[in-house]
């Protein structure tokens, strides 16, 4: 028995210890649930946040979780803050960022629509039907496409998924182009939502950042090939 209080003893210092030792970093995050988004009590949650929270202890890192809208937290990323999460950077992102080697999860890429409005197969579909979205998900990597040349053309732009939905549901727009949503997240059992591909979810830090060879080196130790990643 007191061998066995000892290994827990033991353990608790090692982590204790981990933590008391972490290097403090910054991670700014925005308002898109289910996965980042600040809770009633004012603290970050969402299942990305959970995923980067894991992610930068692993690498030795205590993160701290800063909110802000997209292109606020886009222009602090180059001046005070350290990390953000980008899906499926573009090749604009890429000279821009130092990205993780590989992603710390994956998200759904799909539709909301009517439950009697017709599904759709494939995002290329978008090219000729009106859609609304998001004006801070602008899904670059699908518009660099060859044949998703027309996404923009039909794209109309709301500030939050309540906009988007009130659209949906008045008939004003068939589709709402958005990353993965739950029933929680839909708030009426007349929309429902169709994930049509997953896209990789990376982390990155500016590269005018001072030091961020050494800190994405760090994580990149600690993140797995998506091949080997457990489900």
């Amino acid at each position: 028995m007191a061998s066995h209080v000892g290994k827990l003893l033991s353990i608790y210092l090692i982590v204790c210890s981990t933590w008391v030792n972490a290097e403090p970093v910054t991670y700014f995050y925005s308002h898109l649930p289910p996965y980042e988004f600040t809770d009633a009590e004012g603290f970050p949650k969402g299942m990305g946040i959970d995923k980067v929270r894991k992610a930068l202890q692993a690498a030795g890192f205590q993160p701290e979780f800063v909110f802000f809208s997209v292109s606020r937290g886009l222009n602090a990323l180059h001046t005070d803050i350290d990390f953000t999460a980008v899906v499926s950077p573009s090749e604009t992102q890429k000279q821009q960022f130092r990205i993780s080697k590989y992603p710390i999860y994956h998200v759904g890429v799909g539709v909301v629509r009517l439950s009697s409005t017709p599904m759709l197969t494939s995002l290329r579909q978008l090219n000729h039907v009106p859609y609304v979205t998001l004006s801070d998900t602008k899904f670059s990597y699908l518009q660099q496409r060859p044949e998703m040349a027309q996404l923009a053309a039909n794209r109309y732009e709301v500030a939050t998924q309540q906009d988007a939905f009130r659209l949906i549901l008045n008939g004003k727009y068939p589709y709402f182009l958005s990353y993965a949503l739950t029933d929680i997240e839909l708030t009426s059992r007349f929309l429902h939502f169709d994930t049509l591909e997953q896209q990789p979810v990376h982390l990155v830090l500016s590269k005018q950042h001072p030091d961020a060879e050494r800190l994405m080196q760090r994580v990149d130790t600690v993140l797995i090939p998506p091949s080997t990643t457990p489900e």
